[in-house]
């Protein structure tokens, strides 16, 4: 089975701060076979909310925090700001989907084997 077949069975949600980047990880999930949903997620009480009602619409086997709010990114190191905003967004994906494994990214092109794995 490739990993891609292998992919088709996964339901993710993926958050990042920029939209622009979401939209291509979105169509690159897609277009590997993927059920992904992407969302730009703001830092402040409204994403949190938008974050708790999506996990709220789906059963999801992962969610997927984009490298910058997870502090991941090399070229952007976290700041306070934004651990700040990555506890929060683990404890509304605890709460609110306490199956689902975290996946985190180094940058949009880790996506794809990021989910493979630690779903995989």
């Amino acid at each position: 089975m490739s990993t891609v077949e292998f992919l088709r069975e996964w339901r993710v949600l993926g958050f990042g701060k920029h939209p622009e980047i979401g939209a291509v990880v979105q169509a690159r999930l897609r277009k590997a076979g993927l059920a992904a949903d992407i969302m730009v997620l703001p830092d402040d009480e409204s994403g949190d909310a938008e974050l708790a009602a999506r996990l709220g619409k789906a059963e999801y086997d992962g969610v997927v925090i984009g490298s910058f709010i997870s502090g991941q990114d090399p070229n952007l190191p976290p700041t306070e700001q934004t651990t700040y905003w990555f506890n929060r967004v683990l404890n509304v994906i605890h709460a609110h989907a306490p199956a689902a494994r975290i996946i985190l990214v180094r940058n949009p092109d880790d996506a794809l084997a990021a989910i493979a794995r630690v779903l995989g």
